[in-house]
């Protein structure tokens, strides 16, 4: 009953009729708010954004909000400030966590509010802040150990994309917010120094409340806090999931009373995962900690850690896989390696927070030693997320989640029968094989059953991770010369003559680091000799930093208006963002227009727009245009061209025909027909996203490539598709459907 009294109040709240008519009438409001979030960078490509949440105070009560912001964050946007901002709202759906998304009309004009009035709380929360900030601050000259506000407060303002793609892929995220087991941590080591003191068990819970409590105020009113703090609580009292009575009772009431202070997180990931994990960690650590002990011989102080992540990481698989494809096999090393580092960084990073204010130097010192815990962190992030093998193929969605739930209850169940925790009628008593041999054996039956159960769960195990993988490796043609990869709605094309495997062009990375990687391996590319990024926009170059590891150089698109250009400001950095991101991953690179042309391995290029002394207006009209030939086949590359920049190339004189064309701007209506029919070519490759909202490939693009009598060829129906040449016929093979388009093997 509580619980629909709480969600029609909250109901009641969202449906300010201010805030709701503003947001239909696209009206900007004046609107007071408070940060309950530290920041998070929304940039993911080009362009500087960040967005936070928020408590919006309206006339009804305080509403949950998003506030989209653009530029860089500063230290107005700490959890806990006050802020008056100008913004104009938009509802979000009824199953949001924030009720409106609010976009801030100028971040630079948010003015931070202190009442002349103010309560001891809202004074302790403003000594908090500046607490955070300072800890912020000081991590910034400490190279490498950015991670270090996010061990102590969950302050990931200074984690760069590129290491938070990492921590992502190597499943250490989780470190750089705050969990359960920073809450965790704060206590047991109250706990541990009161009871070093002698202190009494009453005093020592007394302790450990109030440096709970202290810990949660510091990092800041997150609602993620809140729930980490409560999680914690419950593992804490049941000693680790030892105390079975008081467990699962707990967790219930934790999740009952989470629920009542916001019923909306029960449609979180984040909600989910932290109760399965608690769960996990109640219901599974003990016996995988008695296990490694007793089992492996691994001491106490390395095996109950080791359970945990491991408890976690069970449980919390079939969830996770709703939220990234793949199996994440080197989560678990990750964690393991990562796992006494991360307690050592929050450890000192929240007491160099409380000590700098007293004594720098002495706050500095223990900020150098955190720094050691961050580097190890992030080391281990890099090492592990590039692993060969570090994500294992695994179906997606619900059926990939249930089915990896049942191949982890498979070796559960058999180990429950082979050592009679579950009593079934084949489960009798049965003496010794041998006087040798003390303990009794299990029944044939249910030795039968563990057998099936044990190799049905291998079986299963093995087919989507290490059979198909093979499988569709080896059906993979070798000897292509040009593939248009699936990235979605993007590009990316790969060239490159059969004969010389070694020197490979990619053209565009599309926007998805997971499908361009996904797509290199397929096709067994390691290295890319020449990158061509043929516009700024993010569909063609957001995937930037997951491949810049393996790029020897790259062409970029000249200048256009609105994307910066390539004079220096005042600081001597280039002003154009595509520009600082290839200088930052160490890449050299040239600037293409008309007539720069260069060959590769058997591969020879021209690029034959845009022309010299030109300033685009957009960066669709700044594309670069290539003709390629490369394996015996030319291709014509059109990038994003629209069809002024296709009447120009009809009236430049130079030679169009090819046999491929990559159709420009995923097959949009800017496109002129005749260019099309001059190109006169066999195969257009369209690269399009599934049902992508602009109705991409549109049926005037269709036509055209029809008219000409041009197959079409779509990434969004095929997947990945190959070209190759072969008795003087150009042959395709695509990933979904190689049966229609003609196959090579």
């Amino acid at each position: 009953m509580t619980l629909g009294v709480q969600i029609d109040v909250g109901e009641w709240r969202r449906a300010d009729p201010v805030i709701v008519a503003s947001a239909a009438q696209n009206k900007q409001l004046q609107m007071c708010v408070t940060v309950v979030r530290f920041t998070a960078d929304t940039s993911k490509g080009f362009g500087e954004r960040f967005w936070v949440r928020a408590r919006l105070h309206a006339g009804r009560g305080d509403i949950p909000v998003l506030l989209w912001l653009d530029g860089k964050p500063d230290q107005r946007w700490v959890p806990g400030a006050t802020l008056q901002i100008a913004g104009q709202a938009e509802l979000l759906e009824a199953g949001s966590s924030a009720a409106f998304g609010i976009t801030v009309g100028d971040a630079a004009g948010a003015n931070p509010l202190k009442p002349e009035r103010r309560s001891i709380a809202e004074r302790a929360g403003e000594a908090a802040s500046e607490l955070r900030l300072r800890l912020r601050d000081a991590t910034r000259q400490f190279r490498g150990a950015e991670l270090l506000p996010g061990f102590a407060v969950g302050d990931t303002s200074l984690v760069s994309e590129e290491l938070r793609d990492q921590m992502l892929e190597s499943s250490l995220t989780h470190l750089t917010a705050v969990s359960g087991s920073n809450c965790a941590l704060a206590t047991s080591s109250v706990l541990w120094v009161s009871s070093m003191l002698g202190a009494g068990r009453r005093v020592r819970s007394v302790l450990a409340v109030l440096a709970l409590t202290g810990f949660v105020f510091l990092v800041g009113p997150d609602p993620s806090v809140q729930r980490a703090a409560i999680m914690a609580a419950v593992v804490l009292i049941s000693g680790y999931g030892g105390k079975q009575a008081h467990a699962l009772p707990s967790l219930g009431a934790a999740v009952l009373l989470l629920l009542s202070i916001d019923p909306w997180q029960a449609l979180q990931p984040g909600f989910a995962l932290s109760v399965v994990a608690t769960g996990g960690i109640l219901v599974a650590a003990p016996t995988l900690h008695r296990g490694l002990n007793r089992t492996l011989k691994i001491p106490r102080f390395l095996a109950l850690p080791l359970a945990v992540v491991l408890a976690a990481q069970i449980v919390c698989g079939p969830l996770l896989l709703l939220l990234q494809p793949g199996l994440p096999m080197a989560g678990v090393l990750a964690n393991v390696i990562a796992a006494p580092a991360a307690p050592l960084g929050t450890g000192f990073g929240l007491l160099a927070m409380l000590v700098l204010p007293v004594s720098e130097p002495l706050g500095m010192t223990l900020m150098q030693i955190g720094a050691v815990s961050a580097r190890w962190v992030a080391a281990t992030a890099e090492i592990c997320a590039n692993l060969p093998l570090s994500r294992w193929a695994w179906p997606e969605g619900w059926g990939g989640a249930l089915l990896l739930t049942a191949v982890q209850a498979a070796p559960v169940l058999a180990w429950a029968l082979y050592t009679g925790r579950l009593k079934t009628p084949m489960a009798v008593r049965a003496k010794p094989r041998s006087p040798w041999q003390q303990s009794p054996s299990a029944p044939r039956g249910v030795r039968l059953a563990v057998a099936v159960l044990m190799c049905g769960a291998s079986g299963v195990f093995l087919g989507p991770t290490l059979i198909t993988p093979s499988a569709e490796h080896a059906s993979t043609p070798r000897g292509w010369a040009i593939v248009a990869c699936d990235v979605g709605q993007g590009d990316a094309i790969l060239l490159r003559d059969p004969e010389s495997r070694d020197s490979t062009i990619l053209v565009d990375t599309g926007d998805d680091p997971e499908l361009v990687q996904e797509c290199l391996t397929r096709f067994s590319v390691k290295r890319i000799s020449l990158l061509v990024l043929t516009h700024d926009d993010a569909d063609h170059v957001g995937a930037l930093s997951a491949i810049a590891d393996r790029v020897e150089a790259a062409i970029v698109s000249p200048p256009s208006v609105g994307n910066g250009d390539e004079d220096q400001d005042a600081t001597g950095r280039n002003s154009r963002r595509l520009l600082q991101d290839l200088e930052r991953e160490g890449i050299p690179y040239r600037v293409a227009v008309e007539g720069l042309s260069g060959s590769l391995g058997g591969a020879e290029w021209t690029v034959l727009y845009p022309q010299q002394n030109q300033v685009p207006l957009s960066t669709n009209a700044a594309s670069i245009v290539m003709r390629v030939e490369v394996g015996g086949i030319s291709a014509l590359l059109l990038g994003d061209t629209g069809e002024q920049e296709h009447r120009r190339l009809l009236t430049s004189g130079v030679g169009l025909e090819a046999d491929v064309i990559k159709v420009a701007h995923h097959g949009s209506r800017d496109q002129h027909s005749q260019l099309v029919a001059a190109i006169n070519a066999k195969i257009g490759l369209i690269s399009v996203g599934e049902e992508n909202r602009y109705g991409h490939p549109t049926d005037s693009a269709l036509d055209a490539l029809r008219n000409a009598g041009t197959t079409a060829l779509r990434t969004d129906q095929l997947g990945s598709i190959a070209l190759s040449k072969k008795n003087g016929d150009i042959r395709a093979w695509s990933v979904r459907a190689p049966a229609d388009v003609g196959g090579e093997q």
